[in-house]
């Protein structure tokens, strides 16, 4: 069955001013997220282009069907790619990039709209540019869905792809003489160009949806200054971890961990100097987990360390060398040095029978006796 490119270019545009609403009455709900109202413009500024490109055919106004058309073009997937950048940022982006690509791209434009083939190369150069460093940035965005981000990357980098195997197969027949021969490839690659962007632009209220379930995910679970489980998702996970050590018959250690004197370095270097501390702290504690190991920032100095199946030489390793290490540290702040060390507290059950409300308290019993001891040292419970 040949595909009609006339119903093509229709349906193309409708469905883009279809999204484009779409986009639209998003945003009138979620007003803080400009980026809905940008794809919205990147849609409707797409199906213009369609349109004006489309009534060559049966109009000879070159400054609309070529001049305009082909800025619009261009303009779309940097509306997109703007989108991206303020729905990665959440904050205000500035549209300096879109103005200089399309100052660029509408100077040569005003010498080129009186030939078509050469126009259109130069469009189709511009816009592979763009899809492709479109591309490169969605990897850049981490936050997001892996699926989602790996279907909006191969889109992009397809769309880029495309756009330059068009720019050579024009490039090669700038005379317009063997156009002809060319000509139902190039139409081809056309539908293709409007299947893709139309399917990009149906993509991105799923990709901006899952990366806003994604990062509240992260503030539900973690701590956002040390990048570690939160209270809730350490006694969700550890508990889970306890509940098959049980039934395994398999030993079960925590770890208290405190800052020793974390007040008095609030107090003296600021609190800046204390977050950073902190950091440099978890990063430590990370360094030295096993793979099936959980930990947190469970309090405003406190961390928390669940060992499932580890005998107790592993835990008392494990506390070791985050006291050493920590002791051993050269914290620099903004010129100043900081001593820091950490008391740490840890209870060991042999077969998991004990609750994890209990084995908590009984770390941080363990953990009151290594500060009343002296600090900077590990005590079992």
């Amino acid at each position: 069955m040949e595909l009609h490119l006339p119903t093509l270019v229709v349906t193309a545009v409708g469905l883009n001013v279809l999204l484009g609403i779409l986009m639209l009455v998003i945003y009138q709900v979620r007003r803080t997220q400009k980026s809905f109202l940008t794809w919205a413009c990147a849609c409707f500024v797409f199906a213009l282009a369609a349109v004006a490109a489309s009534l060559r055919v049966y109009i000879d106004q070159p400054w609309l069907t070529i001049f305009t058309a082909d800025v619009l073009i261009v303009l779309s997937p940097l509306l997109a790619l703007h989108g991206l950048r303020q729905y990665q940022q959440q904050a205000p982006v500035s549209l300096k990039l879109v103005a200089l690509v399309i100052s660029y791209t509408a100077l040569p434009l005003v010498l080129l709209y009186h030939a078509p083939i050469h126009a259109q190369t130069f469009t189709s150069v511009v816009c592979a540019s763009v899809y492709l460093f479109a591309a490169v940035y969605i990897l850049t965005i981490r936050q997001a869905p892996a699926l989602t981000k790996t279907v909006l990357f191969l889109l992009f980098l397809t769309h880029g792809g495309l756009m330059l195997g068009m720019a050579g197969m024009l490039f090669q027949n700038l005379s317009e003489v063997k156009l002809a021969m060319v000509e139902p490839i190039l139409n081809l690659m056309l539908m293709t160009h409007l299947y893709l962007t139309t399917g990009t632009a149906m993509l991105f209220p799923v990709f901006a949806f899952s990366l806003s379930e994604q990062r509240l995910l992260e503030l539900a679970n973690f701590d956002d200054l040390t990048k570690m489980y939160n209270r809730r998702a350490f006694w969700e996970r550890s508990s889970l971890l306890l509940a098959k050590n049980r039934l395994l018959r398999k030993p079960f250690a925590v770890l208290m961990i405190d800052v020793d004197y974390f007040k008095a370095i609030n107090d003296r270097y600021g609190h800046a100097a204390g977050d950073a501390c902190l950091k440099r702290i978890a990063d430590i504690i990370r360094e030295h987990l096993r793979e099936q190991d959980v930990a947190a920032r469970v309090g405003g100095e406190e961390f928390a360390v669940a060992m499932p199946n580890a005998d107790h030489n592993q835990a008392e390793l494990l506390g070791m060398q985050i006291c050493q290490q920590v002791e051993q540290e050269k914290f620099e702040v903004a010129g100043q040095k900081i001593k820091l060390t950490v008391s740490i507290g840890i209870i060991f059950s042999s077969n998991s029978r004990r609750e994890l409300a209990e084995l908590l308290n009984a770390a941080d019993t363990a953990l009151y006796d290594a500060k009343a001891s002296g600090r900077n040292r590990l005590v079992f419970g």
